[in-house]
């Protein structure tokens, strides 16, 4: 069990131009998707897509391996976008583009049944919305007030923060899931994959 996200701001304008610029383009798509790129009529759209459903295959990994470093060209996204390789392992994904983002959710075993991404409103902190969009809908799947759900995350030396992956507990007590926060320009995303997780 193991889920990631990723949402990109197609409209911040430090990517406006990243999509015609070849180096960048050959560090972050393999040759396969290069070929697509090429092809794409939104290439801009494109290129984003594929980085968001590595960035989310990347979170996903780092939940069941030791943290790989993102290198990108060891993440490849199948044609359709429903898969992302990474050496031996195949994860199931999918790629929504509306409302000006991209947002990608990646996910080994079952399906995430709790997934999303907003729009920020005016002048706030984007990791705490991110943490709120995600305890609010834990809350609404298990039953229980949101101040009851509490996003921690534990230091680990090797990752790129000093952090591990985030997880969410209730009243003190680790959920049984796999969770996964973004957040990018004026857009915060979140992901969640529930095992068996205690009733409230």
């Amino acid at each position: 069990m193991a889920v990631g996200n990723d949402v990109v701001d197609l409209g911040d304008s430090a990517i406006a131009t990243s999509h015609l610029r070849p180096r960048f383009v050959a560090k972050v798509l393999t040759g396969a998707e290069r070929a697509r790129f090429a092809d794409a009529g939104e290439k801009k759209t494109f290129l984003w897509a594929c980085f968001a459903a590595k960035e989310a295959a990347y979170k996903a990994v780092a939940q069941v391996r030791p943290p790989p470093g993102f290198a990108p060209h060891r993440f490849e996204v199948a044609g359709d976008f429903s898969s992302v390789r990474f050496d031996d392992l195949v994860l199931n994904c999918r790629v929504d583009v509306s409302e000006g983002r991209v947002h990608a959710v990646v996910w080994l075993g079952a399906e995430p049944e709790l997934a999303g991404a907003r729009r920020l409103g005016g002048s706030v902190d984007a990791s705490r919305a991110a943490r709120s969009e995600l305890c609010r809908g834990l809350a609404a799947a298990l039953g229980c007030p949101t101040g009851e759900l509490a996003v921690e995350r534990d230091r680990v030396a090797s990752s790129w923060d000093g952090f591990g992956p985030p997880r969410v507990e209730l009243r003190g007590r680790a959920l049984d899931a796999s969770v996964s926060l973004s957040h990018d320009g004026e857009f915060v995303a979140f992901a969640a994959q529930r095992g068996g997780c205690p009733q409230a």
